[in-house]
């Protein structure tokens, strides 16, 4: 018996959270929403002035990008 039992249930659940619907278009919306957050870090970074905050949104916006990246690439697969 394993006591820690790797599964693809998380790399499962996005899928299906993010599976095309035409009704709900539950892919899109998140499309805009990760498109926000990376104008909003965009938008914090151009007016930080402290270093520790200019790396967070430096951070920020790279996840921001690599999200919006992964789902477009979502919405080309369907």
């Amino acid at each position: 018996m394993r006591l820690f039992e790797r599964r693809d249930a998380a790399e499962e659940d996005i899928y299906k959270r993010l599976s095309y619907d035409p009704c709900a278009d539950t892919l899109l919306d998140e499309i805009a929403q990760a498109r926000q957050d990376l104008e909003d870090a965009y938008m914090n970074f151009q007016n930080a002035s402290d270093p520790d905050l200019i790396d967070s949104y430096i951070y920020s916006g790279n996840a921001a990008w690599m999200r919006y990246r992964f789902l477009l690439r979502q919405a080309k697969i369907i």
